[in-house]
């Protein structure tokens, strides 16, 4: 009889094909691990992303209360009366500029129009109501100055006194027409600004007042 060959010892090693198998099978272990990280890293990145912007919209939002709050709590209101009064005897007309807002008022710009020319001063409105007669008007500039809130300025005043009846009558239904008006421009302490208008009694909010006339006395 012949003898059975033995199998050949392989010594435990595998053959190439499996080698390479299991080594694929390892990298594609690996891969999806590392794919796995990957996206975790994404999501988190992503979270963290959504955090920021929504942390970020939160401290926007906080900034521009806190600014309106403060804006609010310096907001001025300039408002532009008359007051006559017509006592036989004791005639007085004023013109006044008032701030009835909760803050300071800084008038940067003040026009004064009569028939629609500008003029830089009151002397030159009163003037072509006196004629040659001497009178006596009281005025106080605005330009520049700064109203405090509740805090009222006679700008102009003129009373039978120091003049005539006449001529304060005159001078009231001047004032009083359409044929006059008074715009003045002011901002508040964080330059906020507004335009008043007296003929059109409006106020509106504006980006910045214009450079008061070079001449103005007003």
């Amino acid at each position: 009889m012949s003898e059975a060959t033995p199998p050949a010892d392989t010594g435990g090693e595998l053959s190439p094909d499996r080698c390479e198998a299991e080594r694929l099978a390892r990298l594609e272990r690996t891969e999806q691990i590392a794919l796995r990280i990957s996206v975790a890293q994404t999501i988190l990145a992503v979270i963290g992303f959504m955090i920021g912007v929504v942390a970020l919209y939160a401290a926007l939002n906080e900034a521009d209360a806190v600014r309106k709050q403060q804006q609010a709590s310096v907001w001025p209101h300039i408002r532009v009366r008359d007051l006559n009064n017509g006592v036989v005897g004791a005639e007085r007309y004023d013109v006044i500029v008032g701030n009835r807002g909760i803050g300071p008022a800084v008038v940067k710009y003040v026009k004064l129009v009569i028939d629609g020319e500008e003029k830089s001063n009151w002397y030159d409105v009163i003037e072509p109501l006196i004629g040659e007669e001497r009178i006596g008007v009281s005025h106080e500039p605005i330009l520049g100055a700064v109203i405090a809130p509740n805090e009222d300025i006679t700008v102009v005043s003129i009373e039978a006194k120091y003049a005539s009846a006449e001529i304060v009558a005159g001078f009231r239904d001047l004032v009083r027409s359409d044929r006059a008006n008074l715009i003045i421009c002011y901002c508040s302490v964080f330059d906020d600004c507004w335009r008043v208008d007296a003929k059109a009694n409006e106020t509106v909010e504006t980006d910045a007042c214009p450079a008061p006339h070079p001449a103005s006395e007003l």
